[in-house]
């Protein structure tokens, strides 16, 4: 836990796309309510070759598969991601539009591109596998 100001940032570790990755958890609020906004480091896939002839990284499958099974159990109310094309920044938000927090609650997207890129991770997993090389 971070704490900045009155802001506590609960920070999550999602490793896959890289051993360290991390999303975040922190709460906020305006005039009307609470949220509770997820910060999310969407585990893609970032190599072209097998996992298992990542060798300076002998557990990625591995750490793959715990972030999307966490990922999936997570709680929010507002969710943005690490790129913008994740999330659909530039088709929900533009600069000169009003404040509006209710475009970014849409849990939907975020479980789809999650079955997304846990469909990119099968694939890849089922390339070891194929092979007879699995970690």
């Amino acid at each position: 836990m971070v704490t900045l100001g009155n802001t506590k940032l609960m920070m999550l570790h999602h490793p896959g796309h890289t051993k360290g990755s991390c999303s975040y958890l922190f709460e906020t609020k305006d005039r009307n309510r609470s949220y509770k906004v997820l910060i999310a480091n969407m585990p893609s896939i970032i190599i072209d070759h097998k996992f298992s002839d990542v060798s300076s990284y002998p557990d990625i499958a591995k750490d793959y598969a715990y972030t999307l099974r966490e990922m999936k159990k997570l709680d929010f109310d507002l969710w943005v991601a690490a790129h913008a094309g994740q999330f659909g920044l530039h088709e929900k938000h533009h600069p000169e539009d009003p404040y509006h927090p209710e475009v970014f609650m849409n849990k939907k997207d975020y479980f789809d591109e999650l079955k997304e890129l846990e469909k990119e991770y099968l694939g890849k997993k089922s390339e070891d596998q194929a092979s007879g090389r699995t970690r």
